[in-house]
């Protein structure tokens, strides 16, 4: 019988991933049929019929079956309403809207990206902290594909009492063809906030976790004035 608990612990997730194209990763993930049980996925919130906060989303997980890491891989293929792909963009490079935020500082401006340093504290648990390498690409279809994942960084070092956590996250922003200024999205997501904390757990929450980052980005385009209907 499986345990939550009894999972390996090694940093060999992130260098895999790290070493593979980004852009690459992506289409290889996105062309997986999520209706093809061969593929794993697994739709746990599917469209709704209208929409709500003037989001839509759906949300899908899988087992990861190429590196061994027991975090799900969760695709969110999102739409807002009056809403741009750069202001979407935005919150992903500037991420100020996150729940427990402590530091975000940009440690490095590169020709096609940043590296930032994140610290977040959630009640009740010691603070995580990251070291995000972003890679953007304005592709000629005027679609926008962002890619951040966990990398090291000199002025990025481990803190004492603070838990280095692994993220990536995939994305690619575009307008809709068939909805006027709809703003669609579609985003690859692993994370492990490491420290002990039971995976199953941790997949079980990401939907509604997902759920309430994207409401409450509307939420901050709202209060931005980012939202023009």
């Amino acid at each position: 019988m499986g345990s939550c608990f009894a999972r390996p612990r090694t940093g060999i997730v992130s260098l895999r991933l790290e070493d593979r194209d980004e852009w690459e990763e992506f289409q290889r993930l996105l062309k997986e049929d999520l209706n093809d049980p061969a593929a794993g996925w697994k739709i746990k919130k599917d469209w709704a019929a209208n929409y709500k906060n003037d989001y839509k989303i759906r949300i899908s997980l899988k087992p990861d079956t190429t590196t061994g890491n027991p975090n799900y891989i969760l695709r969110a293929d999102v739409k807002f309403r009056v809403v741009t792909a750069q202001a979407h963009l935005d919150c992903l490079v500037t991420p100020d809207n996150l729940p427990g935020l402590q530091e975000l500082e940009t440690v490095e401006t590169l020709p096609d990206g940043y590296i930032k340093y994140c610290r977040v504290k959630a009640p009740c648990l010691a603070a995580r902290d990251h070291c995000w390498k972003y890679t953007i690409d304005h592709r000629e279809d005027g679609s926008i594909f962002c890619c951040l994942r966990t990398a090291t960084h000199p002025k990025c070092p481990l803190k004492a009492g603070v838990i280095r956590a692994y993220y990536y996250n995939a994305t690619l922003i575009t307008m809709s063809a068939d909805e006027p200024r709809v703003m669609c999205f579609t985003e690859f997501i692993q994370q492990d906030l490491k420290g002990g904390l039971p995976v199953c757990l941790m997949n079980a929450a990401l939907p509604a976790g997902t759920v309430a980052a994207n409401d409450n980005e509307m939420k901050t385009f709202k209060k931005k004035g980012l939202f023009k209907p």
